[in-house]
């Protein structure tokens, strides 16, 4: 089982510019989103130089997607949205109170999940940047 990295030790590794980056998320972002982003933009200066740009409508990347979600579960409580979700699903039986539970616990699996793949067009087009003006 391969052990995580440290967050100092992951963004060590991250060219000047986007550590500057990170400590400016942190200072203005919400919490999670500065460890989000070292993390994606980790795994982006990892993955550019093989396969390029991060498209999210491009299909049959599985790995890269399954690492992604996770950033998500770590930083961003998508499991609990998603738990959050089901349970208002199994209650509902669809008055009006319920209903409303459904829709706010939707909405904030979406906008996790939309928050996600936001930091991560971020990451990879920052890191790719990075790498091309380095070159």
């Amino acid at each position: 089982m391969r052990q995580r990295r440290a967050r100092r030790d992951t963004r060590a590794e991250l060219p000047p510019t986007l550590q500057h980056l990170v400590h400016a998320a942190e200072l203005e972002c919400p919490q999670g989103h500065a460890e989000m982003l070292t993390e994606l933009t980790a795994l982006a200066v990892r993955k550019i130089p093989s396969r390029g740009l991060f498209d999210p409508a491009v299909r049959g990347e599985p790995e890269l997607f399954a690492a992604i979600e996770a950033v998500a579960v770590r930083h961003l409580a998508l499991s609990s949205a998603r738990s959050a979700w089901r349970g208002a699903v199994e209650a509902a039986e669809l008055p009006f109170a319920r209903r409303d539970d459904l829709e706010r616990a939707a909405q904030h699996v979406q906008d996790i999940s939309e928050t996600t793949y936001f930091y991560a067009g971020l990451a990879f087009g920052l890191a790719f940047v990075c790498a091309y003006r380095a070159s």
